[in-house]
């Protein structure tokens, strides 16, 4: 890996919030820009129509922070934070892609001190105003990720796929901007323990590229080690659940013709049972939906659908099979999963199993085995994917779920996602929904109901991940540095000993 400098890479949120002035049309909704985050306050990542600009353009990530009421179900918007436009130094200027429905996952680090997410290092304006032959493409998913010597053809603009680390103090660094993953596709989701390391998940130009999965990075690189490229990935996250750090991805891909589905939630380690580095000794643990061919027909990414696991769009499925498309996840403990799922599976038909299992599922750990216990759908109005029409982005209409964060608060789970549309352009929404932690009956969660949290009140943004504030505090020092200060201060006790004595 070619590592830039680890000098002092961050840069404040005074030089990005320069940006929000030039996005006053786009973002008039929003509540005026702030310099840090509130540990315990929500937060948003959405993107826009930036000056006029329509599907597949690029945007500015402008992140809005909302304070909770203690139960979580009302929210005040408490603040607006833009990310650069503009390099400075290491840092890399960024952008996202206005339309992408599976981009814009937002993460809060392991040790809570940082949020994460994934975009391209464009500025939007310069994007969206250069001619066709710069970029080879008008539709920023769609640019290139390869060095010119890597390319074929006549060479066109590398455009470098960025992760995004921002710290609770307003600290934004953006100089891992890496080369050589999700070429032509999409970056969708990214996330750390501690900020200096990171793995990252998305789509590559083809089903059989190796420039889509799972990749493992470090702080400042600019290209990053493959750990899992057999398929798209979309939400890579980090769980420590009292034994140790465990890395899950979700998967809702069609396989080439003639491999099996690969639409689930797997756990990758190393052959240790560790966080992996590289594709060596990689084992993958697939753990939703069961992995083996299910009895109605189904197969490794469907469920057996029953009464209490419909969604109230898929109910003509009862009895036979759907397919699950699961994208992000929460951990309540230890044996209870609540995944999100767009309701937008890559496989099957409208006819049979496109209906999807949409919602907010939540999967309970049983003897060794995950079983989905139920599905929340109550106050999301979904809607069947199959009605989605091309010609009409803009269309209204929620199909299930995307982002998702949650905390347990005296055995009730407050629980936020975000909406996934029936259309590439349909209005988005913020919800939460609160459920009891022991309950794995449908009939047990009979009353419970989502709550809309936020809308966005135009057609012309759109909400993509939610996330906790990180803390404000200043991280740690690093090992050595921590090592160095307590020898330093051994040292100066033994001199103060010393002439204490004289």
């Amino acid at each position: 890996m070619q590592a830039r400098q680890k000098l002092n890479r961050y840069t404040s949120i005074k030089s990005a919030v320069v940006c929000i002035c030039t996005l006053a049309a786009a973002q008039s909704v929003m509540a005026d820009p702030i310099s840090s985050f509130t540990l315990g306050d929500l937060v948003i990542s959405t993107v826009s129509s930036y000056n006029g600009g329509g599907l597949d353009t690029a945007s500015p990530i402008v992140l809005q922070q909302f304070q909770l009421s203690s139960d979580g179900t009302t929210a005040t918007n408490a603040g607006s934070f833009a990310l650069s436009q503009t390099s400075s130094g290491n840092n890399s200027m960024i952008s996202g892609e206005y339309g992408s429905a599976s981009e814009g996952i937002l993460q809060t680090s392991v040790n809570g001190q940082y949020l994460t997410m994934m975009g391209y290092g464009v500025n939007a304006s310069t994007f969206n105003n250069a001619a066709l032959s710069t970029y080879g493409t008008a539709a920023l998913g769609q640019t290139t990720s390869l060095t010119a010597a890597n390319q074929t053809g006549t060479p066109v603009t590398t455009v470098a796929r960025v992760v995004a680390l921002i710290g609770g103090n307003g600290s934004v660094d953006t100089s891992t901007a890496l080369t050589g993953v999700y070429n032509q596709n999409n970056p969708r989701s990214v996330a750390t323990v501690d900020g200096t390391s990171f793995y990252i998940s998305g789509q590559g130009a083809s089903k059989t590229d190796p420039t889509q999965g799972v990749f493992y990075t470090t702080l400042g690189s600019t290209t990053a080690t493959g750990i899992d490229n057999t398929t798209d990935t979309r939400v890579v996250s980090i769980v420590n659940n009292g034994t140790g750090n465990t890395l899950y991805v979700s998967r809702d891909q069609k396989p080439p013709s003639g491999a099996n589905n690969s639409s689930n939630v797997s756990a990758l380690t190393d052959a240790n049972g560790n966080l992996p580095t590289s594709s060596t000794g990689l084992v993958t643990t697939q753990i939703t939906p069961p992995s083996s061919p299910l009895s109605l027909g189904g197969n490794n990414g469907s469920i057996n659908l029953t009464a209490a696991t419909a969604n109230g769009v898929n109910n003509s499925r009862i009895g036979s099979f759907v397919y699950v498309s699961p994208e992000q996840t929460f951990f309540a403990s230890p044996d209870v999963m609540y995944v999100t799922d767009s309701g937008q599976p890559k496989n099957g038909s409208a006819g049979k199993a496109a209906l999807g299992e949409g919602g907010l599922q939540k999967w309970v750990l049983t003897n060794g085995t995950w079983t989905l216990a139920y599905d929340l759908v109550s106050g999301l109005n979904l809607v069947n994917n199959a009605t989605a029409n091309a010609n009409t982005p803009n269309a209204a209409g929620v199909t299930g779920l995307l982002g998702l964060t949650g905390k347990v608060v005296n055995g009730q789970v407050q629980l936020f996602a975000t909406s996934y549309g029936l259309n590439e352009l349909s209005q988005s929404y913020l919800y939460s929904i609160t459920d009891t932690l022991s309950d794995t009956t449908a009939a047990q969660a009979s009353s419970e109901q989502f709550s809309t949290l936020y809308t966005d009140s135009t057609d012309t943004i759109s909400i993509r991940g939610v996330a906790f504030a990180p803390s404000s505090v200043t991280p740690v020092p690093e090992p050595k540095s921590y090592i160095m200060m307590l020898l330093g201060l051994a040292l100066f006790g033994v001199m103060v000993g010393r002439r204490n004595k004289a």
